[in-house]
C-alpha cells in the first residue's frame, strides 16, 4: 500500500465519494504483528473539522501472526454488531488498482493505550491500577457473553465440540499453526502438547475469547475502556484463556503484608459481575498454551526474515530469536524440567513486544 498523502487522498476521495484532504499520515510505533497507520483527514460532510482513520496492513515481509488480516477485519466487522467496545470498520480493500496487498480501514476511537501513573510502582497509584483492571474485566465479561453462534464467529474460528473439548481444540489449533510455519523440528512443542492434552481442564462454558489482553492492547479515555484492540488471537473456547495473558492488567499488589489485588482477586471480581467460574489452575494451563502460540509466531517471523531479508523489519528478527528462546525455556520449566526464565526476561519480553519501533 502507498501511504503517501497524495495517494491516500485520491483513494479516500474515490472510496468516500467526496473530496478528501489528507493532513497527516503517521505509522503507529507500537506492536509487532502488522502495520498500523493513522491518517488524519477532512471532508465536506464530516461531523468534525478533522477525523482520523486507521489503516491496517501486513508487514512488507508478511505478518508474524498465524491468522490472516482478513480474519482480523472480520472480527472487527462482526463485533461492531455487539456491545463490545471496538472501533467501527469502514471497508476492506484488495483492488489491485489501489494496492498490491490487502488492507482495511476503521475509524480511530479517541483515547490512548497509555494511562499515566498505571505502571508507576508508587502505592499511591494502587487505586488507579485496581480500577483499570476492573474496567478491563467488565469489558471481558461483555466479550464472553457475545452470541458467537448467531453472529457467525463459528464460521471463521475453530469451534470445540463441547466444554471438555475446548482446551484440546486450542492445543490442536496452535500445533496446526506451528506446523505450517516451523523451520526445524522442535521436540519440546510435541512433548508439551501431549502433556497439556493429559492435563486439560473442562471449560465452564464455550465463549468468544479475545486472546491478547493487557496494557497497551486497549484504548482508554478518562479511565474508561472505549475500544478493545488486537483481535488477531481471538478464539472460541474457555474464558480462562483470556486471563492467561493480561500484560499488567491483573497486577500483583501486596501492601503491608496484605494482598490487595492480583490474579485471584481479578478472577473473583469477574465472577461477581456475572462472569464464568474461572479457576487459577485453568489460567496457568492457558498460560503455557500462550507460550506455545508465541513460539508459532516466532517461527513465522523467522520465515519472513529468512525468505525476505531485505523487506523484514528488525522487530521480526527479534521475535524470531529472543521471543522463541524465552518461550521455549518457559515450556521446559512448565513441565518441571528446568528453572523458569528470570522474571526480568519475561518483563522485557512483554515490554518489547509492544515497544515503539
Amino acid at each position: 500500500m502507498d501511504f503517501t498523502p497524495a495517494h491516500l487522498a485520491r483513494y479516500l476521495t474515490h472510496k468516500l465519494g467526496e473530496a478528501v484532504r489528507v493532513h497527516d499520515v503517521e505509522r503507529f510505533s507500537r506492536g509487532t504483528s502488522r502495520q498500523t497507520w493513522f491518517v488524519r483527514i477532512s471532508r465536506p460532510t464530516s461531523p468534525a473539522e478533522d477525523e482520523t482513520l486507521v489503516f491496517r496492513a501486513d508487514l512488507a515481509a508478511g505478518s508474524i501472526e498465524p491468522t490472516s488480516l482478513a480474519q482480523e477485519h472480520f472480527m472487527y466487522e462482526r463485533l461492531g454488531h455487539t456491545a463490545v467496545p471496538v472501533a467501527p470498520v469502514l471497508f476492506w480493500e484488495e483492488d489491485p488498482a489501489w494496492t498490491a496487498t490487502p488492507f482495511y480501514v476503521r475509524r480511530k476511537v479517541e483515547g490512548s493505550w497509555n494511562i499515566p501513573g498505571f505502571l508507576d510502582p508508587d502505592p499511591t497509584h494502587d487505586a488507579l491500577r485496581i480500577a483499570i483492571s476492573q474496567e478491563h474485566l467488565r469489558a471481558l465479561a461483555i466479550v464472553h457473553e457475545v452470541d458467537w453462534r448467531g453472529l457467525g464467529f463459528g464460521d471463521r474460528l475453530p469451534v470445540p465440540r463441547d466444554e471438555a473439548d475446548c482446551a484440546h481444540r486450542y492445543i490442536d489449533t496452535v500445533m496446526d499453526q506451528f506446523d505450517q510455519v516451523r523451520g526445524n523440528g522442535m521436540p519440546v512443542m510435541l512433548e508439551v502438547a501431549e502433556w497439556l492434552h493429559d492435563t486439560a481442564p473442562v471449560a465452564p462454558c464455550i465463549a468468544l475469547c479475545k486472546g491478547t489482553n493487557g496494557f497497551g492492547e486497549e484504548v482508554f479515555r478518562e479511565g474508561r475502556l472505549v475500544a478493545m484492540s488486537d483481535w488477531e488471537e481471538a478464539s472460541i473456547g474457555d474464558p480462562a484463556a483470556d486471563f492467561a495473558f493480561m500484560q499488567y492488567l491483573a497486577p500483583e499488589l501486596e501492601r503491608d503484608g496484605r494482598k490487595i489485588w492480583g490474579m485471584e482477586q481479578a478472577i473473583a471480581y469477574y465472577r461477581s459481575i456475572g462472569g464464568a467460574t474461572v479457576s487459577i489452575e485453568a489460567v496457568r494451563f492457558y498460560g503455557v498454551l500462550r507460550a506455545m502460540r508465541l513460539i508459532a509466531m516466532s517461527e513465522k517471523a523467522g520465515g519472513s526474515v529468512r525468505d525476505q531479508p531485505r523487506l523484514a523489519e528488525i522487530r521480526q528478527a527479534w521475535t524470531a530469536t529472543e521471543v522463541g528462546y524465552i518461550c521455549r525455556r518457559g515450556l521446559i520449566a512448565a513441565m518441571g524440567l528446568s528453572d523458569p526464565p528470570p522474571a526480568a526476561a519475561l518483563a522485557e519480553l512483554h515490554e518489547t513486544i509492544e515497544a515503539p519501533l
